[in-house]
């Protein structure tokens, strides 16, 4: 499990989960010093390893809290 404690005001949260012979990512976001409900979600990326498919979910996380803040690639 990897835990990015503050990510622009967000906490990040992904675990490895397998799938068959390959590796998916749950990602839980929490935005910090509110009573927002968590996002949670499921990012299928079919990695060999639970290491890769972390680094993937960490990846998809941040570029999903940079969208919701309006900064995302246009």
């Amino acid at each position: 499990m990897t835990v990015i404690p503050d990510y622009r005001g967000y906490r990040i949260e992904v675990e490895a989960v397998a799938s068959g012979f390959r590796w998916n990512a749950t990602v839980t976001i929490r935005r910090i010093r509110s009573r927002d409900p968590s996002h949670v979600d499921i990012v299928t990326c079919l990695k060999l390893t639970p290491e890769l498919a972390e680094t993937a979910g960490e990846t998809w996380a941040r570029r999903w809290i940079d969208v919701q803040l309006n900064d995302g690639p246009e």
